[in-house]
């Protein structure tokens, strides 16, 4: 009996640590209902085969029978019945029935030395293998009474060695349910992890595919904004464009740089630094004005530094600066400077763009000029022609009729002569920044009531109807400006308006204080793309100009100076041929 049960003993361990690992992989919840019950069915073919063998011992050939219908039915069930409708732990069923297949077969083939008890650890992973500790429970006690059967079966008497025999395999199928639980535990855990794994990896792999398809149009696109860019810059000949690295070295000099600096491309690029084309006098008073160091001023890169330091700073610059061709002409112009930068914000460069102003420059130099000279060299002798008119007027010695008329005309062109003088000087101070103004709390209905008093005979002549609608407006500003503003709006409305039309004056406070003035006439209009130029010194509307409507284009450019002195804004709109409209927008109190 202990020679049995020693073989026995063997075979179980033996048994159990060949298909432990292997089994749970098949018999766990990743295979099918009737996967799990094959290979129970196959070893158990096998051992019915083995009972053919002459000599083969077989105590009870209706025990062995059951056994074998158990087994095939069970076999059979798993195949037909529709166990995805019910719970889990109804296949439970199936290794039970196992177990029960491997008793008979046990007991009926010599019962405690069958050596067919091993078959029980089929149905032990089985169990195991599901989730929950259930099937271990279930295991166990299979087990216990699949070794006890005998006693129960074949009325084999207790002994102390079918008790031990009994606790013992109970414990090692214990212990290898447990084992294989936890196996398929973690199995499973790893299923599912590899499960979410594959798909983030699909997640992620569509993400991959999408951002190359994305950077594949970003690429094309920047390729192609490149090369637009590029046929733009070269395309471009009225202003210069150069590009640099970050050192100041041309990388791009286009056809406008050549023709403004009478370089070809191929002697600047890679050759040349942007500091090469400017005056070193204005480089070096720039360093010295932006840079305290005492780093030498040799060094090339400290007049790149100094010149585009306000780029640099994120202050894109365009100012004036002195240009020296290669055949040593100078010129001065409009450099706009930009940064290039780096998606990490590193500077990879800079892009400038000059524009040859220099004739222009020269124009406004001499207008300048002649503005100051005619304005000093008329101011004085003007005075001094109305001085003399009045001492004429006022005379003892009386004048007749046609001489007072004379002396009226005279005295009319006089004043008019001066007032243009005063306009040139005051667009001069405008220019120069020295306009200022002299505030007071006055009422803007008072200074429009004015203006209508002094121009009513002038609309009578024309032929005009003055409009007035005068609300009292207090607010803080300079009477004699404000009244020289409105007066010029007034003005013009009656020269630019045909007879039998219509001037509206309209005054009354914001909505917010301060005044709203609003002079609109019924005359010929001003072409719209004209309306921005209106406020620029000396210009005129080509409707007035083709008219020959008398004038200089310096009042409404004094008008925008008082209107921005006090801190307001003038807007202008107008329709062609139906009239325009002028409004000017005071606050309650001057800036400053």
């Amino acid at each position: 009996m202990s020679e049995i049960w020693s073989t026995e003993r063997t075979d179980l361990i033996t048994t159990s640590s060949r298909f432990l690992r292997r089994l749970a992989r098949h018999l766990g919840p990743d295979g099918g209902v009737v996967e799990r019950q094959l290979p129970f069915v196959g070893m158990f073919f096998v051992a019915v085969v083995t009972l053919l063998i002459p000599g083969a011992r077989v105590t009870s050939p209706v025990e062995v029978l059951i056994a074998g219908v158990l087994t095939a039915g069970q076999l059979v069930a798993a195949r037909l019945l529709p166990w995805s409708r019910w719970p889990t732990g109804a296949q439970d069923v199936l290794p039970m029935v196992q177990l029960l297949a491997v008793a008979l077969l046990r007991s009926g083939t010599g019962g405690p030395g069958s050596p067919y008890t091993t078959l029980v650890f089929f149905p032990v992973i089985t169990l195991a293998s599901e989730t929950g500790r259930r099937g271990i429970v279930l295991a166990t006690l299979g087990v216990a009474g699949v070794v006890f059967s005998p006693v129960l079966l074949s009325s084999v008497p207790v002994t102390t060695d079918t008790v031990i025999r009994t606790l013992f395999v109970t414990l090692v199928a214990l212990v290898v349910a447990v084992t294989v639980h936890e196996i398929t535990a973690r199995l499973r855990a790893r299923s599912v992890a590899l499960l979410s794994l594959q798909m983030d990896q699909a997640v992620l792999l569509d993400r991959a595919r999408a951002d190359a398809v994305e950077l594949a149009r970003v690429a094309n696109q920047r390729r192609a904004a490149r090369d637009q860019l590029v046929s733009v810059i070269d395309s471009a000949t009225e202003q210069a464009i150069i590009a640099t690295d970050a050192t100041g070295m041309v990388e791009v000099f286009n056809a406008g740089a050549e023709g403004l600096l009478g370089y070809g491309q191929g002697e600047v690029v890679g050759r040349m630094r942007l500091t090469d084309f400017h005056d070193r006098d204005e480089l070096e008073a720039r360093r010295a004005l932006l840079f305290s160091d005492d780093s030498p001023i040799d060094h090339p890169q400290t007049l790149v530094d100094a010149l585009v330091a306000p780029a640099l700073a994120g202050r894109p610059e365009v100012r004036d600066w002195t240009y020296i061709a290669r055949d040593g002409v100078r010129m001065t112009v409009r450099l706009a400077v930009t940064r290039r930068a780096e998606a990490d914000g590193t500077t990879s460069g800079y892009v400038v763009v000059a524009t040859d102003v220099t004739s222009e420059r020269e124009a406004a130099r001499l207008q300048d000029e002649f503005v100051s000279l005619v304005s000093h060299e008329l101011r004085t002798p003007l005075t001094s022609v109305l001085g003399y008119l009045e001492l004429l007027t006022d005379g003892t010695d009386p004048l007749s009729d046609e001489q007072r008329e004379y002396l009226t005309v005279i005295e009319r062109n006089a004043r008019r002569q001066l007032r243009l003088v005063g306009d040139l000087l005051l667009t001069a101070q405008v220019d120069a920044g020295r306009f200022s103004i002299s505030p007071q709390h006055i009422d803007a209905g008072e200074i429009v009531s004015a203006a209508v008093a002094a121009a009513a005979p002038a609309a009578e002549a024309a032929g005009i109807d003055l409009v007035p609608s005068v609300t009292p407006t207090v607010l803080d500003a300079d009477p004699v400006r404000l009244a020289q503003a409105v007066d010029n709006l007034v003005s013009n409305a009656i020269k630019f308006t045909p007879s039998g039309g219509t001037v509206r004056l309209e005054v009354g406070p914001g909505e917010r204080g301060g005044a709203i003035i609003v002079v609109a006439d019924s005359g010929i209009g001003i072409p719209p793309d004209e309306l921005s130029q209106l406020t620029n010194r000396f210009f005129r509307a080509s409707t007035a100009t083709r008219r020959a409507i008398p004038g200089v284009g310096l009042g409404l450019s004094i008008t925008k100076a008082v209107v921005d002195a006090h801190g307001g804004s003038l807007s202008i709109e107008s329709i062609l041929g139906e009239g325009t409209s002028f409004t000017i927008s005071l606050p309650a109190t001057p800036p400053g």
